[in-house]
C-alpha cells in the first residue's frame, strides 16, 4: 500500500520538480505537491497547509536553498528540509546543515533520495512523540505543583528514613520553617518519635506500602500538636525508592472531640441525677399517697361504717346513700394502691427485681388482656437498688410500647446472667417494624439512656410482621 506524502518542492525548474516527484513514487509514495520559487509564495504555502517535507533547490533566481531554509525556521514548523542541487560545495552544504537542513543531494545522483525522505520523516516523527511526551510531562508537572502548591495538607516527598527532598507552602504554614531549611531535616525534627505507636506505623509502611495514623507534630517555636499522617512509598522515574507524607494539624478536632465527650459526661451526670430525682420523688409521692391519703380514706370507711350501723333500719334512703359511700371510698382505696403502685411499687424495694417484674407482668396482663410470661434464672439480691430500679423501667417502658404498638397476642419478659453481664429482654409476637428506618421514638431513646446509664447496650430487634425483641445487656459490676 502506497504512504502518502505531501510535499512542498522549493525548484524553479518544473522538469527538476518532476524528476524528483517521479523518484518518490517509484518508492512506493503517493506525493501531493506544491512548486514554488518565492519566499513569499512559499510563506503561503506553509501556512495554508500542513506538509510533511520540503525539498529545495540552492540556486534559484531571487530565492534560493538559503532563504527557504530561513523561512522555514520562521514559521516554527518542525519539517524536514532537504537540499537538492546541480552543483554546490561541501563546504556550503554543511554550512546548510548546520542551520537546520536535514540532508543535501546532488540532482545527477538521487539514488538516496528515498532513504533520505524515509529516514527524515521518521526523524520527524520521533521528534513529535518527544515534543507530545515533553509537553504532557510539562503539564502533568504544572498540574502537580498546583496541586501541590494549593493543598490543604502539609506534603513532604522523601528518601526513606532520609533527608526531605521537597516541601510545599502547606508545610510551611504548618511548621513555620523555610522550604530551604526543610531541606536540611529529617522526619525525626518534625514529629515526635519517643511515640511508640510512630515507629510501629513506619514499620507498617515500611511493609505495606502505606500508613495512616494520629501522632504529635513538633513546630519550629517548640510547639506541640496534634496531626494526622498519611504515608507512602513509591518508585521514581529512576526506579528508586521515594516516601510521600501528607500531614494535617488535627487540634481544632481533638479539642472539638474532648469538649464532646466533656459535655456527654456532663449530661450524662445531668441525665443521672435527674433520674435519681425522679425516682426518690416518685417514691416520696408513692409513700405519701399511699400512707396519707390511704389512710384519709380508711379512716373515712371507718366512719362511713360506724354511720350505717347508727342509722336506723327503716331509714331505708340513708342506708342507701351511706352504702353507696363505702362503695365510692372503696374505689378511692383501689385508686390510691395503684396510683401509688405505679409510681414505684413497693414491692420493688421490699421483695426485688424478680418479684416486681412478676408483679408488673401480672398488672400488665390484667389491664391489655395479653398473655405475659415472666422467667428468671437470675440472683437479684447482690446488685444496686440503682440497677434494680433501671432494669425495672425498662421492663415497665417495654411493656407499654407493646401495650401502645405492637397489636401483640403474647409477651415473654425473661432475665438472666451470661458472661458476667445480666441478660434482660422482652419479646412480643406483634406487628413488628424496620429497624433501618431513621424515625426514632422518644419511647426507644429513653430505653437506650436506661441501658447507657449502667454502662450497658440495648439492642432492638424486629421485622415487618416478625414481632419485635427488646434486649438489655448490663455488666453485672
Amino acid at each position: 500500500m502506497k504512504k502518502q506524502l505531501q510535499l512542498l518542492i522549493c525548484e524553479d525548474d518544473s522538469s527538476d520538480a518532476a524528476m524528483i516527484i517521479r523518484k518518490l513514487e517509484k518508492a512506493n509514495y503517493t506525493v501531493h505537491h506544491q512548486r514554488v520559487e518565492t519566499a513569499a509564495d512559499m510563506l503561503k504555502a506553509l501556512n495554508t497547509h500542513a506538509w510533511d517535507i520540503v525539498i529545495s533547490d540552492f540556486h534559484i533566481p531571487g530565492f534560493g536553498g538559503p532563504a527557504a531554509l530561513s523561512t522555514l525556521r520562521s514559521t516554527g514548523k518542525d519539517i524536514p528540509f532537504i537540499l537538492v542541487s546541480g552543483a554546490i560545495g561541501e563546504e556550503t552544504a554543511v554550512n546548510m546543515m548546520r542551520a537546520g537542513a536535514g540532508d543535501y543531494l546532488m540532482k545527477h545522483s538521487l539514488a538516496r533520495l528515498n532513504e533520505v525522505v524515509k529516514r527524515e520523516l521518521e526523524e520527524a516523527a520521533n521528534r513529535k512523540e518527544r515534543k507530545a511526551a515533553d509537553e504532557q510531562i510539562k503539564a502533568n508537572e504544572e498540574k502537580y505543583r498546583a496541586v501541590i502548591d494549593n493543598s490543604l495538607f502539609a506534603i513532604f516527598l522523601a528518601r526513606p528514613g532520609g533527608l526531605i527532598m521537597e516541601s510545599n507552602k502547606a508545610a510551611t504554614e504548618l511548621f513555620g520553617y523555610t522550604s530551604e531549611e526543610f531541606l536540611k531535616m529529617g522526619r525525626e525534627e518534625l514529629l515526635d518519635f519517643t511515640d511508640k505507636i510512630l515507629a510501629e506505623k513506619v514499620k507498617e509502611r515500611d511493609a505495606k506500602g502505606s500508613s495512616t495514623g494520629e501522632f504529635t507534630g513538633i513546630r519550629k517555636n517548640g510547639e506541640r500538636f496534634d496531626c494526622e499522617v498519611s504515608s507512602v512509598i513509591f518508585k521514581d522515574i529512576n526506579g528508586e525508592k521515594m516516601t510521600c507524607a501528607m500531614l494535617a494539624d488535627i487540634s481544632p478536632r481533638k479539642n472539638a472531640e474532648q469538649k464532646l465527650r466533656e459535655t456527654n459526661i456532663e449530661l450524662k451526670e445531668l441525665s443521672h441525677h435527674l433520674k435519681n430525682a425522679r425516682e426518690d420523688e416518685r417514691k416520696y409521692i408513692a409513700r405519701e399517697v399511699h400512707d396519707q391519703l390511704g389512710q384519709l380514706a380508711t379512716a373515712l370507711k371507718i366512719d362511713v361504717d360506724w354511720l350505717n350501723m347508727k342509722i336506723e333500719a327503716t331509714d331505708e334512703m340513708s342506708k342507701k346513700r351511706v352504702a353507696h359511700a363505702n362503695t365510692t371510698i372503696d374505689v378511692l382505696i383501689s385508686t390510691i394502691r395503684k396510683i401509688a403502685s405505679s409510681l414505684r411499687p413497693s414491692v420493688l424495694d421490699d421483695f426485688g427485681l424478680n418479684a416486681a417484674i412478676e408483679w408488673q407482668c401480672t398488672e400488665f396482663q390484667s389491664l391489655s388482656n395479653i398473655e405475659t410470661v415472666f422467667t428468671s434464672t437470675f440472683d437479684d439480691k447482690k446488685i444496686t437498688l440503682e440497677m434494680k430500679t433501671e432494669l425495672f423501667r425498662i421492663v415497665q417502658e417495654s411493656l407499654t410500647n407493646v401495650m401502645r404498638h405492637s397489636k401483640a397476642s403474647y409477651v415473654e419478659v425473661t432475665i438472666w446472667e451470661e458472661a458476667k453481664n445480666i441478660c434482660l429482654s422482652v419479646t412480643d409476637n406483634g406487628k413488628g417494624f424496620d429497624t433501618s428506618s431513621r424515625k426514632k421514638t422518644l419511647g426507644l431513646i429513653g430505653l437506650r439512656e436506661r441501658a447507657e446509664s449502667l454502662n450497658g447496650k440495648l439492642h432492638i430487634e424486629s421485622a415487618v410482621g416478625k414481632g419485635t425483641v427488646v434486649k438489655a445487656v448490663i455488666p453485672k459490676n
